[in-house]
């Protein structure tokens, strides 16, 4: 997973509470059963990604 600069025109877009996640078609497969969350505890700061289909 890396940050880019420039959305692609087959990029895939997910929009939920004003934050914005770009995928390309070749992820949407393992995309598609993840859930992205954000912790903003003093232990555990950032971005999660886990699998929503278990």
């Amino acid at each position: 997973m890396a940050l880019e600069e420039l959305q692609n025109a087959e990029d895939t877009v997910v929009e939920s509470n004003s934050t914005k996640v770009v995928y390309t078609k070749e992820l949407e497969e393992f995309i598609g059963q993840m859930t992205l969350d954000y912790s903003d505890s003093w232990f555990n700061k950032g971005f999660r990604l886990t699998n929503s289909a278990n």
